[in-house]
């Protein structure tokens, strides 16, 4: 964005994060404020008065309730290319997304990096579902990142026949550890072959997690 000189907008929780974002990206309005599926068009409203009917990218990465609040803005906003934070320790085909509350953020502060919560963020399948429902191809998964584009660009990526496979990205992709064992990870991904059998144990990894931390 320094580098074009790209305007959009943005929002910030952290306040001392929100003081970078502006001096870095001054052509960027952002919004220092915490963001959640309620009040999400409310403050696309305030910071766009005309918004354009095609985004060129939108972005979210809240580690936490990604999902929610990009479905939330998938029912307002249309963009070309979506990128969104997945978790990448639950594999396909597996559905998995945390929802908003109000004290979560408090509870992410208890730790010392949002990657020792391993119940945040949304799994790729989880994606991948929600975003064909708005007419987009999944294209690249990669780290902790998805990314998506709107079917209308889709002879852009010829000859590559997209959408792309979920199961061949996240096989192909580095898989980083979100707090679960990666030994898990793999299990669930290469050992489990029934999703009926390896529901139950993700189940029960994440409920003892949330006993063990929670309080």
């Amino acid at each position: 964005a320094r580098r074009s000189n790209a305007s959009g907008v943005a929002v910030e929780r952290d306040p001392e994060r929100c003081a970078k974002h502006e001096k870095a990206l001054p052509q960027v309005r952002v919004s220092c404020s915490a963001v959640t599926p309620q009040n999400v068009l409310g403050l696309v409203d305030e910071m766009v008065s005309s918004p354009p009917a095609w985004l060129d990218v939108l972005k979210v990465d809240i580690d936490s309730y990604d999902c929610p609040v990009l479905e939330v803005l998938l029912e307002r906003v249309r963009a070309r290319v979506v990128l969104v934070e997945a978790n990448p320790s639950i594999p396909p085909p597996y559905q998995w997304a945390m929802l908003h509350h109000p004290e979560l953020w408090d509870f992410f502060n208890s730790f010392r990096s949002p990657e020792e919560v391993p119940i945040r963020g949304c799994s790729l399948a989880y994606e991948v579902d929600l975003l064909r429902r708005f007419g987009y191809d999944f294209v690249a998964f990669g780290g902790h990142d998805a990314i998506f584009t709107h079917r209308s660009v889709r002879e852009a990526w010829a000859p590559l026949d997209v959408p792309m496979d979920e199961f061949d990205c996240y096989n192909e992709a580095f898989i980083a550890a979100n707090g679960v064992p990666i030994a898990l990870t793999r299990r669930w991904f290469f050992e489990v072959s029934d999703v009926q059998a390896g529901l139950p144990e993700i189940w029960s990894f994440f409920s003892d997690w949330m006993q063990a931390n929670a309080g």
